[in-house]
């Protein structure tokens, strides 16, 4: 792939993260309390874009939410990963970017050697 190219779509990807952050408000994706979750710790954001629960002893909501979240933002992946021709691994990381920035203080995000850090 040409530097141009990438360029492009990198770009691309980065104007589509800030477009769809409307997707991703709470109406839409942070439905119920992921936001309450998140500051307590209990779910946490990955650098993949997903979010994962944090504690074992999580409540069954913050379960719930957790399945619910990820459904829908594997979707909005999907689907830009299609329109792009690009991965869906590439389009989560470029959320994620744009997700953690939105992120409530006190939310955890996972790097990718599995250790956290909190906002």
């Amino acid at each position: 792939m040409s530097p141009i190219i990438a360029t492009t779509r990198r770009r691309t990807l980065t104007a589509l993260a800030g477009a769809t952050a409307l997707a991703l408000a709470p109406g839409a994706v942070r439905a119920g309390s992921l936001d309450s979750y998140r500051a307590q710790g209990v779910i946490a954001e990955r650098y993949d874009g997903l979010v994962e629960l944090r504690t074992r002893d999580a409540p069954a909501e913050a379960k719930r939410i957790v399945e619910r979240v990820n459904a829908k933002r594997r979707q909005i992946y999907e689907k830009r990963a299609e329109n792009q021709g690009v991965s869906v691994k590439a389009v989560g990381k470029v959320y994620a970017e744009q997700i953690w920035k939105d992120a409530p203080p006190g939310t955890y995000l996972k790097e990718p050697g599995g250790g956290y850090v909190r906002k």
